[in-house]
């Protein structure tokens, strides 16, 4: 895994290094020709590293710390961060991630985890609590109801739920409903893929736009017992799995020709649906286009759809340890900054999480429990450490370093272990903000 790792980290610093050398490709991450064109303390690359650092603190103690890390002894006022900062398109966060993951599916090879050849994916989205500023709240508006105006955004993700790499993030206005975002990033997931959805997705126009790419995309949707008459009936009656045919919607229909497709009122789709029992006893319907019956029997959908779990836990991750909520600026662009930063850092950590494998199974084969890394940890092991391997010639002894100290942070994994799904009520100050017991490691 170190291996393939140097590989990615190198890909990686040779983008980075491309952007900040050459004008002409700097001018599609920047605001102006001559951004970054003149040599300064904070130049494109030290503003980079100082948004991978994750500052959550202070901004004056971040910069200064983040300075110190690398060597630099000139001073640097937070206003001059912010200034600099304003010259750098979040588009190259987005940019340098799909270099990421690209390279990941190309060096991990044969050691990409897969579910019959097939790459699951789980796609979700969530909502990030803003600051009350006059220009956040006109690019992301707000949640309102009867009592209070809360400026909100919408977070969506793709998440690879075997590997742990998001493989496609974003940060929306929050009146852009999830199945509309959805319905726009359609070419986004990999043609050998199973893609899980939960019930706020299916959709006539989702479900067409999936089936009638140039090669199918496979999804698995639990969706809403009264979602149409044709689910209505099946819930009700005495079988378990049928294939059947949805017709058109008049939404549908709107949707489908907003995004060029030609459809007309007799346009159907053929679809399968199976009766799935949760944990819990429920009984739920999902709905899939793997029809083949003898190839997806009602117990692979069924284990299919509970794979989807894990992409909750990586919002719980990145809300609660990575404390994605906490921006480090309030302005849209300080905002969507941090946020693809973020999701860059990640995706780091999980490359670096894989390189623990061997020595957890070692760990897990003479203890009661399997074992995992501490990630709350490891988010500190990250911190003033990330951008050094994209200043190392060899990225290896940071890798290895990072490992070690990712090793010597490990948490039992207890089987069984269910609680309760609680609603809280969020409260609307403080900056920082967890639902869980997680100390704060950054």
């Amino acid at each position: 895994m170190v291996d393939a790792n140097v590989i990615i980290i190198n890909e990686l610093k040779a983008f980075l290094e491309d952007i900040n050398m050459d004008s002409s490709k700097r001018q599609v991450y920047t605001f102006k020709e001559s951004n970054f064109s003149r040599e300064r303390v904070l130049t494109l690359k030290r503003i980079v590293g100082i948004l991978l650092n994750m500052p959550k603190r202070s901004l004056s103690i971040e910069v200064r710390e983040f300075l110190d890390s690398i060597m630099v002894e000139e001073k640097v006022t937070k206003s001059a961060f912010s200034q600099q900062r304003s010259k750098l398109n979040p588009l190259f966060f987005q940019a340098w991630n799909e270099v990421l993951v690209e390279q990941f599916y190309r060096c991990y090879g044969d050691n990409v985890k897969r579910w019959r050849g097939y790459q699951l994916n789980a796609v979700d989205g969530s909502t990030a609590y803003l600051m009350e500023k006059e220009d956040v709240i006109e690019h992301f508006g707000t949640q309102d109801n009867q009592h209070v105006s809360v400026p909100m955004a919408r977070l969506m993700q793709i998440y690879d739920v075997l590997n742990d790499i998001i493989v496609w993030a974003d940060i929306y206005p929050i009146k852009q409903s999830e199945q509309s975002i959805m319905n726009t990033k359609i070419n986004i997931l990999p043609e050998r893929s199973i893609t899980l959805f939960d019930r706020g997705y299916p959709s006539f126009a989702l479900i067409y736009m999936l089936i009638h790419q140039r090669n199918e995309r496979f999804f698995v949707m639990r969706c809403r017992k009264d979602f149409n008459k044709e689910v209505e009936k099946f819930f009700k009656s005495e079988q378990k799995d049928i294939i059947t045919e949805f017709p058109i919607t008049e939404s549908g229909m709107k949707t489908l020709e907003e995004h060029g497709y030609t459809v007309s009122k007799e346009t159907t789709i053929r679809v399968r649906l199976v009766k799935v029992e949760l944990p819990c006893g429920q009984i739920e319907v999902l709905i899939t286009n793997l029809l083949d019956e003898k190839e997806f029997s009602i117990e692979d959908l069924s284990y299919l759809y509970s794979l989807r779990w894990p992409i909750e836990t990586c919002y719980g991750k990145e809300k609660n340890q990575q404390q994605i909520e906490q921006f480090s600026g309030h302005r849209v662009i300080c905002i969507e900054q941090d946020y693809h930063a973020n999701i860059f850092v990640a995706n780091i950590q999980s490359l670096i999480e894989k390189q623990s494998e061997e020595y957890l199974q070692t760990i897990s084969k003479h203890r009661k429990y399997k074992y995992k890394i501490n990630r709350n940890v490891s988010w500190a092991a990250l911190k003033n450490n990330i951008f050094k391997l994209f200043l190392e010639e060899d990225p290896r002894k940071i890798l290895l370093h990072l490992q070690s100290l990712f090793e010597a942070n490990i948490e039992p994994v207890r089987p069984g272990r269910k609680f309760e799904r609680k609603k809280k009520t969020k409260r609307m100050n403080g900056k920082y903000q967890t639902l869980t017991n997680y100390k704060r490691a950054i």
